[in-house]
């Protein structure tokens, strides 16, 4: 017989022999259920809502350790340095874009591009 059929087999004989143990199991696994939340005074209105959203768990959630390293403020976006032609903007940070690439390639400078600050609006 050929090993594809055999381990087919196997694998539907394994899935059978596991619905029947978990059907065996299954009024036990329930009673056990049962007895742990009533022992947290949990109810299966709570086990129905995501986690998130019960005041039990909100109550339960852990503080983070005082150790832990404090996470980065999101930076504010930096204002535009260069504007093209075509209004395209460039803060002045990172690689340049290719508007102003080419633009240089032309003969151009940034300062060509540059927006002044000290003029008035």
């Amino acid at each position: 017989m050929n090993e594809l059929v055999k381990l087919r087999q196997q694998i539907s004989e394994m899935e059978k022999q596991a619905a029947e143990l978990q059907k065996k199991n299954r009024p036990a696994v329930l009673a056990e259920l049962r007895e742990q939340m009533a022992a947290y005074g949990i109810t299966a209105d709570e086990l129905s809502r995501p986690a998130a959203k019960t005041a039990r768990s909100k109550a339960l959630q852990a503080k983070p350790a005082a150790s832990a390293p404090k996470s980065k403020k999101a930076a504010a976006p930096s204002p535009a340095k260069y504007r093209g032609p075509e209004g395209q903007t460039w803060t002045g940070r990172g690689t340049a874009p290719k508007w102003l690439n080419e633009l240089l390639v032309d003969g151009k400078t940034r300062e060509d591009f540059l927006i002044r600050q000290d003029t008035p609006a």
